[in-house]
């Protein structure tokens, strides 16, 4: 009976030694590990872009996430902020450069700054990077010299650069294949990234702009011109065919897709009218009828994947700071501060 005893207490000693040796190794997680991020695109004048964070959990805000971790704003005019792994990759358009963070802690890594020019949008394929560069306007408002800079990740610099149609803007990356759209054009570029070269395109409705994926492996295509009008279209990535494509609210600029892939949000924002939120399902052939969200100054949106709670960013006419807007459906929730321009949001669960 007694050896009976002694194995019990060593088996149960040795359990809890295993259990509190697991819990002393795990790597604690960075105060930003979980929340909503907020680009704030900045005024172009001043370069006074941010990003911002958000716990819905307790309702706490941080306007400026960097200048509070590292004592500086970042500065610059945030066209979007990628998230890869442990890092977050700021885009700053306008002075040609991305800051790499630690993404929970928003610590510096590094900063790249030579091989871009005017930087948009980045997705990871294949182990590298790939960014959307406009390139610079000639004397027509064209851009003759765009271009896909490929990043390696080890070292953080551009490895090569790829001639894009004009003005690639939003990517999405499937497999070793990465669609670029070209937002001064009416054409998807598929880049092959085995050998980083375009293999073909895909023709949409003109000023294609930016990619979701629904549940069923479809991607979906806003598109937005000021001749032609704005767009929704479906297409098959791997087969490089439109499936359908309708028209919606003119002056379109954002989309985005719940957590269950099933239904689709778009914001437009046409020029002397508010701004509309409008949502469909993807077996929808047509625009809504009708707008979900109706505001001015409507100027960035996002869907929490897990609690569906949108949200929507107001710039306020650029006068100052921004804010962002929480709604459940057609119903306002409740509103926090953000800083200039809120353009986007990344959620991080």
């Amino acid at each position: 009976m007694r050896k009976t005893r002694l194995f019990i207490l060593l088996a149960v000693y040795l359990a809890v030694f295993t259990v509190s040796c697991k819990k002393t190794t795990e790597t604690p997680r960075g105060k930003y590990a979980v929340g909503v991020f907020v680009v704030n695109e900045g005024n172009f004048t001043e370069a006074n872009g941010s990003v911002g964070f958000y716990n819905p959990q307790d309702q706490s805000v941080v306007t400026d996430v960097y200048a509070e971790e590292n004592g500086v704003a970042p500065g610059g005019v945030l066209q979007s902020v990628y998230f890869y792994n442990n890092l977050a990759f700021i885009i700053d358009q306008v002075g040609s450069r991305i800051e790499v963070v630690e993404a929970e802690t928003f610590k510096p890594v590094a900063t790249i700054e030579t091989g871009l020019s005017t930087p948009r949008y980045m997705v990871v394929a294949n182990g590298k990077g790939y960014v959307s560069n406009w390139g610079p306007f000639d004397s027509n408002f064209n851009l003759p010299e765009s271009f896909v800079a490929v990043i390696d990740l080890n070292d953080f610099t551009i490895s090569k650069t790829i001639p894009a149609t004009s003005g690639p803007e939003g990517l999405f990356a499937f497999g070793n294949r990465v669609l670029v759209a070209a937002s001064f054009a009416a054409e998807v570029q598929i880049l092959d990234t085995d050998n980083d070269s375009f293999t073909g395109k895909i023709d949409v409705a003109d000023g294609p702009k930016t990619f979701v994926e629904d549940k069923n492996g479809k991607v979906w295509l806003l598109s937005s011109s000021y001749v032609t009008g704005a767009a929704l279209s479906q297409l098959d990535a791997a087969a490089g065919t439109v499936l359908k494509s309708f028209p919606v609210s003119s002056s379109a600029m954002r989309l985005a897709i719940n957590g269950s892939g099933d239904q689709l949000y778009y914001l437009a924002a046409p020029f002397g009218a508010d701004a509309e939120v409008k949502t469909v399902g993807i077996d929808a052939t047509e625009d809504a009828s009708e707008a979900l969200i109706t505001a001015p100054n409507l100027y960035g949106l996002g869907v929490d994947p897990a609690s569906g709670i949108i949200y929507v960013g107001n710039h306020n006419g650029f006068q100052g700071n921004g804010t962002v807007l929480r709604y459940d459906g057609a119903t306002m929730l409740d509103s926090f501060a953000a800083g200039v321009g809120p353009n986007g949001f990344v959620f991080r669960q």
